[in-house]
């Protein structure tokens, strides 16, 4: 089986960026990701789904990866070992932002971020409590070094009759929901595509006033499943009613990507109709041949 760790080496070592810097005897430093799993629940009931979040908190000038990191990096992954009858469903990635590696672009988080996945527990449950545990698989740079890794996280959640909310964790949940990419009704997106890049176009409801519309260099199209390349400009402007993105080709791209372009659209001054910090703008279309 192929670690995370072999994979940053691979990643890394073919751009000469491996820098693991040695430990001296008796150092201690603090890590660079805090990995910590919180529910949204306090008491869960059989058969109603509920949902839990990692809780990446990052040490200063560090960050880590999304889904797709781009030409480097690796994402954060979660291998689930739950009870009997529970299903852990995806990771809801935040909407990401453009990271650095000593020059070569990415795409991650450097802000605390909070991962959604959705759990379902079994119809019927006998137990008072449950446990979850995690076993998480993460990378986190700086613009000195890399340090890829492990870590073993867990939650106990009471079973009663009914769910019950933890007020603690209501604004934290309630915030990162509104980081998630949004589905927007009435945009419309279209892709063609040369040898080398691809042209996203991206067009806004009629009828929305152009003028609270963002600006076309406050964008940046984020790939989800490995289209484009992180580290090489991505040009866009906006004519005739609609933005047009002209993007560069991943080198090697997901083996798993099929001719379906998606990803997100990021707004630094976010989306008409859409809270503040509602960033992201979905976007989904089949590439033109």
């Amino acid at each position: 089986m192929v670690t995370i760790l072999q994979k940053f080496k691979w990643c890394f070592l073919g751009l000469g960026l491996l820098s693991v810097a040695p430990s001296q005897a008796g150092e201690v430093s603090a890590p660079p990701l805090t990995l910590t799993l919180v529910s949204e629940l306090q008491q869960i009931q059989a058969g109603e789904p509920f949902t839990v979040g990692l809780l990446l908190r990052h040490a200063p000038h560090h960050h880590s990866y999304y889904k797709f990191p781009g030409i480097v990096g690796l994402p954060t992954s979660i291998e689930w070992t739950l009870p009997e009858g529970f299903q852990a469903g995806p990771i809801q990635w935040a909407t990401p932002e453009q990271v650095d590696m000593r020059g070569h672009g990415a795409y991650g988080y450097h802000d605390d971020t909070l991962l959604l996945v959705e759990m379902t527990p079994p119809k019927e449950l006998s137990q008072k409590a449950i446990t979850l545990k995690g076993r998480v698989g993460y990378m986190c740079c700086s613009q000195e070094r890399c340090t890829p890794g492990f870590g073993d996280v867990s939650l106990t959640l009471k079973v009663g009759e009914k769910p019950m909310g933890d007020p603690d964790k209501e604004t934290l949940f309630g915030e990162a929901r509104l980081k998630l990419p949004q589905v927007v009704t009435g945009w419309k997106a279209g892709v063609s595509q040369t040898e080398s890049h691809f042209t996203l176009t991206v067009t806004p409801p009629k009828g929305l006033d152009e003028a609270k519309l963002p600006k076309a260099n406050d964008l940046y199209f984020f790939s989800w499943n490995g289209w484009t390349a992180s580290n090489e400009p991505h040009r866009g402007s906006w004519e005739d009613g609609s933005y047009h993105f002209i993007m560069p080709k991943h080198p090697y791209p997901d083996d798993e990507a099929s001719t379906v372009f998606q990803g997100t659209l990021r707004s630094e001054t976010g989306w008409p109709g859409l809270e503040a910090s509602s960033l992201g703008l979905w976007v989904d279309a089949r590439i033109q041949e």
